[in-house]
């Protein structure tokens, strides 16, 4: 009886079945196809993936970086951002007037400005303006920045849903949409999903954001 795989000869099937069973050289692997190491079990190559420093990249948007100044702070990228801050504020047991709680929620502002800024961009850019109206259901998409800027000049939609629904590539549905601003006006109060227009001490007039602020409080 010969080994197919090894080409070893054997004096009966049941040597050959026993080598094939025990032999290290046919034991199931599995490969890390990042940095080729080998491994005896799905499971052992899973927790690999997932602890491994070779592997772990934080991610660089203007949201996670400021999550991830907090390092004791678990942070999953995958919460919409508003639960996030409030997991945040909780776990640092922050109070309302606190320095440390005001200083990290003018920050978290920032954050947002800036994350809404990466995925819709400026508003000279039909790209940038192309992609928030896929985000609010715009069909078909104008062909020019004047028109895009028309098509969404009346809706009403809270600025945390625009972000969240870009940082999840909309996996979690579409954004609502509000037919009043008294509507987005008391959902936004009511889910703390709450975007503070700081568009005029940044200098950052030149966005598509603008376009979409409206006066909550």
């Amino acid at each position: 009886m010969r080994c197919a795989l090894c080409d070893r000869l054997f004096g009966s099937q049941v040597a050959l079945n026993q080598h094939l069973r025990d032999s290290p050289a046919h034991a199931a692997s599995y490969e890390c196809e990042l940095c080729n190491r080998t491994f005896t079990s799905q499971d052992a190559l899973q927790q690999h993936l997932r602890d491994s420093p070779v592997h772990f990249e934080l991610p660089g948007t203007p949201l996670d970086m400021f999550f991830q100044t907090y390092s004791k702070f678990t942070f999953d990228p995958s919460l919409p951002p508003n639960e996030s801050y409030l997991r945040l504020q909780r776990f640092y047991g922050w109070r309302r007037g606190d320095e440390e709680s005001e200083r990290a929620w003018n920050n978290f502002q920032t954050a947002l400005t800036e994350e809404f800024k990466l995925w819709f961009g400026a508003e000279d850019d039909l790209c940038s303006w192309h992609s928030l109206c896929r985000a609010v259901r715009v069909d078909p998409l104008p062909k020019t920045c004047r028109d895009c800027e028309k098509a969404v000049r009346g809706l009403y939609v809270n600025i945390v849903d625009l972000i969240d629904w870009a940082r999840c590539e909309g996996a979690k549905g579409e954004v609502r949409l509000f037919r009043t601003l008294e509507e987005l006006r008391e959902y936004t109060q009511k889910s703390r999903k709450i975007f503070y227009n700081n568009l005029e001490q940044t200098g950052s007039g030149n966005v598509v954001l603008r376009h979409l602020l409206r006066s909550i409080f």
